[in-house]
């Protein structure tokens, strides 16, 4: 694994909810929309902030892979993704139900966590094993 594949891999995810928004878009004309969409809202904010909270917390505590230091470094960075990918989503398919426009709010936050999780050359230096990112004892 290499930086280079890891910002490749960054990149798709990013592209995923964008074009899933495109969909949702498309999907929802036409279709019956829930009355009531406040509880849905306040669940998706809930979501995005775990998974947000979570795309920080969780990676520095996956163990180092025998795979080497490279392959711990790019889980550890999908991982992260993965987390701000689906909280990304989340609004959007929450959005289709309800048509609710304060849900592509929620997604462009979630669009910007994962937007920082760019796998610059110091955040895959701290996610090498023995880099300054704490590992589990």
């Amino acid at each position: 694994m290499t930086r280079a594949v890891a910002r490749l891999v960054w990149a798709s995810t990013l592209v995923v909810p964008l074009f899933f928004a495109a969909v949702a878009e498309t999907v929802r004309w036409g279709k019956a929309h829930l009355a009531e969409s406040g509880p849905l809202f306040w669940l998706t904010v809930a979501t995005s902030v775990a998974c947000i909270a979570l795309s920080r917390v969780l990676p520095i505590r996956i163990r180092p892979l025998p795979a080497g230091p490279a392959a711990t470094a790019f889980v550890r960075l999908v991982t992260g993704w993965a987390l701000c990918e689906a909280a990304a989503l989340f609004p959007l398919v929450v959005w289709i139900l309800t048509n609710d426009p304060h849900l592509l709010v929620v997604c462009a936050v979630d669009l910007l966590a994962l937007l920082t999780l760019y796998p610059s050359q110091a955040r895959w230096a701290d996610l090498l094993p023995g880099g300054s990112a704490v590992e589990p004892r």
